[in-house]
């Protein structure tokens, strides 16, 4: 058993070891909610996998949709940067 396990197991539970334990379990969190941030970044679609075009398509354009991100001309679902006046496939009206 670990020195924590026997903290929070042993029936004298100190101030302190219920600290750790929350401590350690906070750290655990923020690692897993780190790694996932991670993992979300790098699932975005190539260009050429989406279809990207630099100019639009049947009025639909990059700044029109709702995965484009004005401020870094990116956008949320396609890697690198794209121009508002372009297009793809996965273009979801603002709504």
């Amino acid at each position: 058993m670990t020195k924590i396990a026997r903290e929070v197991c042993s029936p004298e539970v100190s101030r302190r070891g219920l600290f750790k334990v929350a401590a350690t379990a906070v750290g655990a969190v923020a690692v897993v909610g780190l790694a996932a941030n991670d993992a979300l970044a790098d699932n975005k679609m190539a260009k050429n996998a989406a279809q990207y075009q630099a100019s639009p398509r049947n009025g639909q354009s990059c700044g029109k949709c709702s995965n484009y991100v004005a401020a870094s001309s990116t956008c949320k679902v396609v890697e690198g940067s794209v121009s508002a006046n372009g297009w793809c496939s996965l273009y979801a009206a603002k709504g």
